[in-house]
């Protein structure tokens, strides 16, 4: 058995209400032939990710978050749709275990996202650099 290094996933499919709804495992290990191995909650073993007839194959995944950090004065920018911009502060950075870091802020609801997944995200913005541009054309 080799352990899983890079993130994978097995995809399986199963009808609900008429529709055919995606699930997904992470693969956990390989076997010495080279196939999937997923976690099976029923017994606590591990077992062939192709081992029910609902799987159809294998994705690579995401590193899993590891850590996740205060937003430490960044935020995002968004275009507004008369050509104004809001910046919302970033409650937290995440840490994936590859190093990548991703940002999240927060709507006025409470739900937290990654600011890349908004249509109208228009970058982020460094802790002072708000204070710095207002300065700059206020001084011209």
């Amino acid at each position: 058995m080799i352990p899983a290094q890079h993130p994978y996933k097995a995809i399986y499919t199963q009808e609900v209400d008429g529709r055919v709804a995606f699930s997904s495992k992470p693969v956990i290990a390989w076997d010495d032939e080279g196939r999937a191995l997923v976690v099976d909650e029923r017994s606590g073993r591990l077992v062939p990710a192709n081992n029910g007839r609902t799987f159809t194959g294998l994705s690579e995944g995401e590193h899993p978050v590891v850590a996740a950090i205060p937003g430490g004065g960044w935020g995002a920018r968004y275009k507004n749709e008369d050509d104004t911009f809001t910046v919302d502060p970033l409650v937290a950075w995440t840490v994936r275990s590859d190093g990548t870091l991703t940002p999240f802020d927060t709507d006025d609801t409470g739900v937290c996202a990654d600011p890349n997944a908004m249509g109208n995200f228009d970058g982020l913005v460094a802790p002072g650099a708000e204070t710095r541009t207002a300065q700059q054309s206020s001084s011209a």
